[in-house]
């Protein structure tokens, strides 16, 4: 596939990924779970996290799918898609469109996917500059919420106990699902740029405080009891705020937060293309188009209230094995076979 990446390109893929659809509601199940020091637990996952993205530039070359992984990736993305698109609908219907059809909304959605990933890879990765000045507009506006803080609760620091930092680590993985992406976009990066470890510290640091900021910014505006409540933390505080241009300052976010979701969507269906392509394929265009129509139908599945929760509560459990256990193992497989190859050379 034909594809060319600036670096900067490629760390907005991540973030976009990293923060699209998750980034309204993780801090309500990372605090319930990791009690008051949700935040430092948060921050203690963010520093992995580098190491990870350290891990990954490393051996980003030794990531090479057989079909088996390839199978497996393929259908955790599907699965991840799926499960994001009947929360979107689900988050919309609860905030911005109660009457509208859901199976339109769904509809609309997938087609922006579809139409993209059956034009030029290029386009799914420029949709995502439209996002730039989106997100200042938005922390802008989050900003404006500081005056209304509570700065009290977070103390008494050193409260939650062994449990709850276990459970609150579990919980703060859903902010970086999406990350193994690094690995399916890393190829395309102009010559194979090297990238050193401080554009990663750049980026990590970026995405880092954007995330820790939305966890303090929810336990200072929400008691650790009103959170047990309330799901989409951001939205009540932007709901909150009041303007004189908009009159809820909520639905216009919300418009934000769904061309984000979408962006995001759409990208992890081009990493689904990327690698299910990546063999020559009979009917590409046919495959992309009958991968969106489950897209349509699937999701409806989902739209209860208690599939809902179960997506909250278990879709995290993907990100050990498809971030960190099975890129060892792939890594480890691909080095060991390049080795033993070599060697073959070297002793003919």
């Amino acid at each position: 596939m034909k594809l060319q990446l600036s670096r900067v390109q490629f760390f907005l893929i991540l973030f976009i990924v990293e923060t699209g659809v998750v980034f309204i509601s993780f801090q309500t199940e990372l605090i319930n779970k990791g009690g008051r020091d949700s935040w430092i637990i948060f921050t203690v996952l963010t520093l992995v996290h580098f190491l990870q993205l350290l891990f990954y530039e490393k051996f980003h070359e030794n990531f090479q799918l057989n079909t088996l992984f390839a199978f497996l990736y393929k259908f955790w993305w599907i699965i991840l898609c799926i499960c994001y698109i009947a929360y979107i609908d689900y988050t919309l219907a609860t905030w911005g469109f109660p009457n509208t059809p859901t199976y339109l909304v769904i509809s609309l959605i997938v087609l922006v996917s579809l139409y993209a990933n059956l034009s030029q890879p290029e386009t799914a990765v420029n949709i995502g500059v439209i996002l730039i000045p989106l997100i200042v507009i938005f922390i802008i506006f989050i900003l404006m919420s500081t005056f209304d803080l509570v700065w009290t609760n977070i103390f008494p620091i050193g409260t939650s106990t062994r449990e709850q930092w276990i459970a609150g680590f579990q919980r703060g993985q859903t902010a970086y699902l999406g990350i193994e992406l690094y690995f399916i976009f890393r190829v395309f990066v102009i010559n194979n740029q090297i990238i050193k470890w401080k554009p990663l510290f750049i980026y990590q640091l970026i995405v880092g405080i954007f995330f820790i900021a939305s966890v303090i910014g929810s336990q200072f505006y929400f008691s650790l009891e009103e959170l047990k409540l309330i799901p989409e933390p951001i939205m009540y505080i932007l709901k909150s705020e009041e303007v004189t241009f908009v009159k809820r300052l909520d639905i216009f976010f919300i418009y934000i937060w769904l061309t984000w979701s979408i962006v995001s969507i759409t990208l992890i269906v081009l990493s689904i293309r990327i690698v299910h392509f990546s063999k020559k394929r009979k009917y590409p265009r046919f495959q992309i188009i009958l991968l969106h129509l489950a897209f349509i139908i699937l999701p409806l599945l989902l739209l209860k209230v208690n599939y809902i929760n179960n997506i909250r509560d278990y879709l995290h459990y993907g990100y050990i094995p498809f971030s960190i256990v099975f890129p060892i193992i792939i890594v480890f497989m691909n080095r060991r076979r390049k080795q033993a190859c070599s060697n073959e050379s070297s002793s003919s």
